[in-house]
């Protein structure tokens, strides 16, 4: 990863031949705006050198956002992973908080039907949310670092301009 002035550049390797690439970009930008050309020109530009090119098998807008549903449960609806909370993708915590989601939910329908124990199912949104807002303050946090490079003086174009950090390509 390096910032520039051009705003966030990274690279995530995915094996000998293949890498994720995020690139920073305004939002409103669609992935039409972003030919493969200009993925790979800002790339090289963002990080001050040139850049090994290939074939782009996916591009998308993604933008970075955090949601969090509270409660969780309203009478016998109960919400779970991404439908009760998401989390910028920057955190790789998305997958771990469904699971847990599932795993407390599971436990506390068991509890109902098999020792016919209300309290785990009632107290499921209040178990999920407390395991939650730390991991949403540190996806948060790193979004906001890998944005800024860890100075909060300093913000990207993109940055300044949508306080949801909208970004990708």
């Amino acid at each position: 990863m390096r910032r520039t002035g051009r705003t966030l550049a990274a690279r995530f390797p995915r094996g000998a031949d293949a890498s994720r690439l995020y690139l920073q970009c305004p939002p409103g930008d669609t992935p039409e705006q972003w030919p493969d050309e200009r993925i790979w020109g800002e790339r090289g530009a963002r990080f001050g050198a040139d850049v090994p090119t290939g074939r782009i098998v996916d591009k998308r807008i993604v933008p970075l956002r955090s949601v969090v549903f509270s409660p969780m449960s309203h009478g016998r609806l109960h919400l779970l992973g991404d439908a009760a909370h998401i989390v910028p993708p920057t955190s790789a915590k998305g997958i771990h908080l469904a699971l847990y989601d599932t795993e407390v939910f599971a436990r506390a329908i068991i509890a109902k039907v098999q020792k016919g124990d209300p309290s785990p199912l009632d107290n499921y949104s209040d178990t999920c949310l407390s395991h939650l807002w730390n991991h949403q303050a540190y996806a948060i946090g790193i979004t906001d670092l890998m944005h800024n490079a860890g100075d909060a003086s300093y913000e990207g174009a993109s940055a300044r301009r949508s306080p949801e950090r909208n970004c990708g390509a």
